[in-house]
């Protein structure tokens, strides 16, 4: 089944959910609200924004790792500056076309739907497959 698809059957309107934040356990997380599902689209409201997360979001994510079973991705997503190489954010602004930072509401959602964990690899948080 497709990651997708598991997002689909695993999210519902009006969920809330958390970014991941620094460390494990994390800090400094926000929380956001799952506003609405669409086929082809999560919509988040998080602070005073509305933010689509497309289907292309997780289906390239999920294609990196089918490609690398051992891969993992640095969770770190920031406004307003390029993204951090080898993060999820990286992958997801380059196949999107996109500068916005939809990493870390992307693996916030991927972690609840028990498709990748969080990890750290020194100070630096990542997911990886379970």
């Amino acid at each position: 089944m497709s990651w997708w698809n598991t997002v689909l059957e695993n999210l519902n309107e009006g969920d809330v959910l958390m970014t991941p934040g620094k460390g494990i356990p994390a800090n400094g997380q926000k929380q956001f609200t799952i506003d609405s599902i669409e086929v082809d689209r999560v919509t988040v409201h998080s602070g005073d924004y509305n933010i689509s997360l497309g289907r292309l979001c997780f289906d390239t994510l999920e294609r990196a790792f089918a490609n690398n079973p051992h891969l993992s991705l640095r969770v770190a997503a920031i406004k307003d500056i390029p993204p951090l190489p080898g993060s999820a954010d990286e992958l997801i602004r380059n196949a999107t076309h996109s500068n916005l930072a939809r990493g870390n509401y992307v693996c916030s959602i991927l972690k609840h739907c028990g498709l990748v964990r969080y990890v750290m690899q020194g100070n630096r948080k990542y997911i990886a497959l379970p």
